[in-house]
């Protein structure tokens, strides 16, 4: 459910009211998705399973900051690690939740992709932003920019790629092709050495049967044709063109297992208000699902 003062129980709701709901189970606060649902004019709690690992919240603000939220927002992911750890569900799709009240509850990983895969012992992951058009997997994540360029190595660059090559064969690509964005504006023209480093992930790539090229200026090559897939180096670099989409996805790779969430955050200043779109959410499960029957 995310983290119950944002716009998590909302999307949750309004996803399952679109969706065929049979073997979901939903782990959250009852009493918030039942005022949810009550609000919405809609029933979807009744035959689902509701799981509930943290208790009564009490009184909390929406749109706000807070320890208690950020606690039972960590209990939820906890249990859907464990359900996934223990192999008894199919797939995770996991609500947005709030970098700082998690933090407040003793949070220390950067996000929930970094928490899932310790959990998971996850060695070699990536994030994904997935629509049905635009697929770019992440170098590095949740940085600020001035630490970016020291985490780009030959290494991270090629297992990247050959984590999306993987995905994108899953996909039904059969020969993928993969652009890997260079990080500096016009590529080598303002590099720094960073662009050497990322051709040579290239080759390491290539030398595993990765389809890759570049790295390309990744102002002009995201809007291109030709590429099955991108490999971008930070955060935004991937996700402008991924969030202008209706329905993107964050989709975690390398887990040998499927977590999905939407490719939005908690969006604390429209919480309670009922303005907040399903669509990210929708897309989420419905991936979700279908990544789930198919062979990792």
């Amino acid at each position: 459910m995310g983290d119950p003062a944002g716009i998590g129980p909302e999307v949750t709701i309004r996803a399952l009211a679109r969706l065929r709901r049979r073997g979901v189970i939903l782990i959250g606060s009852r009493e918030v998705l039942e005022r949810e649902q009550e609000r919405q004019g809609v029933d979807v709690l009744a035959g689902t399973t509701v799981i509930d690992p943290f208790g009564r919240l009490g009184r909390y603000p929406a749109g706000k900051i807070g320890k208690r939220c950020g606690s039972a927002a960590r209990a939820y992911l906890e249990h859907g690690a464990g359900f996934l750890r223990r192999g008894e569900i199919g797939a995770l799709v996991t609500a947005p939740v709030s970098k700082a009240a998690l933090r407040l509850a003793g949070f220390r990983w950067p996000g929930q992709t970094e928490f899932l895969a310790r959990r998971l012992g996850a060695r070699r992951y990536a994030m994904l932003a997935w629509t049905p058009a635009y697929r770019a997997v992440l170098v590095t994540t949740h940085l600020p920019l001035a630490r970016v360029a020291r985490h780009i190595t030959p290494e991270a660059v090629a297992e990247k790629a050959v984590l999306l090559d993987r995905f994108l064969r899953r996909e039904g690509f059969n020969n993928p092709r993969i652009a890997v964005m260079a990080l500096n504006p016009h590529g080598d023209e303002f590099s720094c050495g960073e662009e050497d480093r990322i051709r040579r992930g290239v080759r390491l790539s290539r030398r595993q049967g990765v389809d890759a090229s570049g790295p390309w200026p990744a102002d002009t090559v995201a809007g291109r044709g030709g590429f099955d897939g991108f490999v971008a180096m930070y955060h935004d670099q991937a996700m402008v063109r991924a969030k202008l989409a209706r329905g993107g996805v964050n989709v975690t790779l390398g887990l040998g297992t499927v977590r999905t969430a939407p490719l939005h955050g908690v969006a604390f200043d429209i919480a309670g208000r009922g303005r907040a779109s399903a669509a990210s959410m929708t897309a989420a499960v419905r991936l979700a699902g279908r990544l789930a029957t198919r062979p990792s």
